[in-house]
């Protein structure tokens, strides 16, 4: 039988462990500028980019994606693209309007809660998809690409958009 080399295996369970606090997803409640407070489910990736899901004070679930930290911004006049698992890659928000966006985010509304429900295919694959990854073009006109875990985001991801929400793809 082979054996594994103990600084070896000890590496590999760093790198895992690493990669597993990096994919945590947290609640965090926010006071906006008007005094209302906001729930957000959120994380950070390994590249540093940031995803969050919020509802906002009029019931539309939102997802922001941020770059990291630096000199890089979005291309102006282009939307991201975000795929979960094997889905289809959109760049667009519900009823096809395009995403809001600045120099470093691009938010997507994914849905609006009426009678404490949402009809959302894409936020159902959110609260069940195991990875999304973001493909973007920046104004130097390069193209990157990055991607989040979605494991273990669905708690967080409820806390945020209300527990009392019922989600559906119809």
């Amino acid at each position: 039988m082979n054996r594994v080399p103990r600084p070896f295996l000890s590496a590999v369970l760093l790198l895992t462990a690493a990669h597993a606090a990096n994919a945590e997803w947290r609640v965090v409640n926010h006071r906006e500028d008007s005094g209302a407070d906001t729930t957000i489910a959120a994380t950070t990736n390994v590249d540093g980019y940031t995803l969050e899901m919020y509802r906002d004070e009029v019931g539309a679930i939102r997802s922001r994606f941020t770059l990291s930290g630096g000199l890089t911004k979005l291309h102006e006049s282009s939307c991201p693209t975000f795929q979960i698992d094997r889905g289809p890659a959109v760049n667009r928000s519900v009823n096809n309007a395009p995403c809001l966006a600045s120099g470093q985010w691009a938010e997507f509304i994914l849905g609006y809660v009426s009678n404490n429900q949402v009809t959302s295919p894409r936020l159902l694959s959110f609260l069940n998809g195991n990875s999304i990854t973001f493909r973007f073009r920046l104004a130097s006109g390069d193209y990157r690409d990055t991607e989040f875990s979605l494991l273990g985001s669905k708690r967080s991801m409820t806390a945020a958009i209300g527990a009392d929400i019922t989600v559906t793809a119809r």
